[in-house]
């Protein structure tokens, strides 16, 4: 686990980074984003409590001192940050949304020093300028003249990447300072995280997806929860266990569009252009080189962490 940790979060971030491919296609299935969010959480909820149930039910349990952390990551981290996303892309352009998204570590960064004692190490900071200008050159903000902007999209953006850092921090604080177990951590973010989604969910849209073929509906919300859900939170969550959380957040926020290219790429056939290119390989070298640092790494004192 100890060898394998260090690219946890850069498989998290490729996870994230294939949630496109899904949107897309339930989008032109006639799907909202947010029903497209609720449906995968939803199903996330379901297949972890089922392994829960048959692994072991003792992963259920949560101390009544870690509830307010957990509920706090899943409502503000895990559901309003995909809230404020969805209504950033209404008043911005979808680069400019992205780009405010991955300033996240910044915030990360910031908070982690003040609430974990976690080092501001040189390293850190340049490869969180490095990642963030590749980011800058891969979605296409720099070069492109046309940018949608108003002051309210740019504040909701804001919120969406305070939000993201928010979601981090907490499952920092749950699995790698208190000991909350990574899938006991994901079951309940997840859960907590649909109380403020059913109050904007439009669920005869749902029905009206899944009524016509069950098995192939129910069969697609599945697969995405697996591959955009399950799997990337719990790489996110036992990152934490070894590696602080500004490091993670940084390795997870790089990788991610980084992979959504390449998907955009193989599968849509969408070529970027030369400094999109330029920044892909500047994130990607960041990446390598933050993962091959043992100066970033947590420092165990967990007796279970081993």
């Amino acid at each position: 686990m100890k060898k394998l940790i260090n690219i946890f979060p850069v498989l998290a971030g490729i996870c994230w980074g294939s949630a496109g491919i899904f949107v897309r296609g339930l989008q032109a299935a006639g799907l909202s984003n947010l029903t497209i969010i609720f449906g995968r959480l939803t199903m996330t909820v379901i297949m972890v409590g089922v392994y829960m149930l048959i692994k072991d039910r003792k992963l259920f349990y949560l101390k009544k001192k870690d509830i307010p952390v957990v509920a706090f990551t899943g409502i503000i981290g895990f559901s309003l940050m995909n809230i404020f996303y969805n209504y950033s892309i209404q008043y911005l352009s979808l680069s400019l949304a992205a780009v405010l998204l991955c300033t996240a570590p910044v915030y990360v960064i910031i908070f982690g020093a003040i609430v974990f004692k976690e080092k501001i190490t040189p390293l850190k900071i340049l490869c969180m300028f490095a990642v963030l200008f590749g980011c800058l050159l891969m979605t296409g903000v720099i070069e492109s003249g046309h940018l949608q902007w108003s002051l309210l999209g740019i504040m909701i953006g804001v919120l969406c990447s305070l939000s993201n850092a928010v979601c981090t921090l907490g499952c920092n604080e749950a699995s790698g300072v208190r000991g909350v177990h990574p899938v006991t951590l994901l079951f309940y973010n997840s859960l907590f995280a649909l109380l403020p989604l059913t109050f904007f969910m439009d669920f005869g849209e749902l029905a009206s997806f899944i009524a016509p073929e069950p098995v192939e509906g129910v069969g697609v919300f599945i697969l995405n929860a697996l591959i955009t859900s399950l799997l990337p939170n719990l790489f996110f969550n036992y990152a934490f266990i070894y590696m602080e959380s500004g490091v993670v957040s940084i390795l997870a926020s790089g990788a991610e569009p980084t992979a959504a290219l390449i998907f955009g790429i193989l599968i849509f056939s969408e070529i970027p252009t030369l400094p999109g290119f330029i920044g892909m390989v500047i994130v990607v070298g960041s990446i390598i080189v933050l993962t091959n640092s043992k100066q970033e790494k947590r420092k165990i004192t967990r007796g279970d962490a081993a």
